[in-house]
């Protein structure tokens, strides 16, 4: 399905994490905050560009405040962000793959509360949903997803990732930028590796925008 040229392009963020539920009062939630998710949200609407926010369980100022800058709609698992996923992205041309979405999720959901008491739980594999869009939609839009690994891998695994995921750019970022208000990745396409410098998350999300921009207006301008 090919991304029309007539138009700007139309900005799909995810944003936040997900819960992986193990039982009705407990679950596997990664450590995201959805600021980046949030920032990206705002550099869009400051160039005037239709923005839909997919959001997990983040707090309420956040989700207030992505609210404030775009459609949102939400979800808790990385089943229920599938479906929104097939559901919005071929309404939308860039997607910005933010949300840390859980490798693993209990194989089985207990349906009452798990005892305190030693107990084996049985985990799978999570599909990897941005690679399930490129193959369901190979030539929409266009696709940036996110790494986060450690320092000294970074660069080699987002280039992994860049090919199995079968998108277009990987914003690739250490570790350290879970919490923190600063970011100093690396910007992975096909023929570029550019290190960035040290910058805000707001900055970081206008510069991530410009690069994705470029790529959009290269394919469909």
């Amino acid at each position: 399905m090919p991304s029309p040229k007539s138009h700007e392009p139309r900005i799909l963020i995810t944003a936040g994490p997900t819960l992986e539920h193990l039982d009705p009062v407990r679950g596997i939630l990664n450590r995201s905050s959805g600021k980046m998710g949030l920032a990206l949200a705002k550099a869009c609407r400051a160039r005037g560009l239709a923005v839909q926010v997919l959001v997990g369980p983040v707090e309420s100022a956040v989700r207030d405040d992505l609210r404030s800058h775009g459609e949102i709609a939400e979800y808790q698992t990385s089943e229920d962000l599938q479906k929104l996923l097939i559901n919005f992205w071929p309404e939308h041309d860039l997607l910005f793959m933010a949300a840390a979405v859980s490798d693993l999720r209990p194989a089985e959901v207990s349906q009452s509360k798990l005892p305190r008491s030693p107990v084996s739980i049985q985990l799978e594999p999570v599909p990897d949903l941005l690679a399930g869009l490129s193959d369901k939609w190979p030539s929409h839009g266009i696709r940036i997803g996110f790494a986060l690994e450690n320092k000294n891998q970074l660069m080699d695994r987002a280039r992994r990732k860049l090919a199995s995921k079968k998108c277009h750019a990987i914003a690739a970022n250490p570790l350290e930028t879970v919490g923190s208000e600063v970011v100093s990745g690396a910007w992975i396409t096909a023929g570029e590796h550019v290190a960035l410098r040290k910058m805000t998350k707001d900055e970081y999300a206008v510069e991530l925008l410009d690069r994705s921009l470029q790529l959009w207006s290269g394919k469909f301008g």
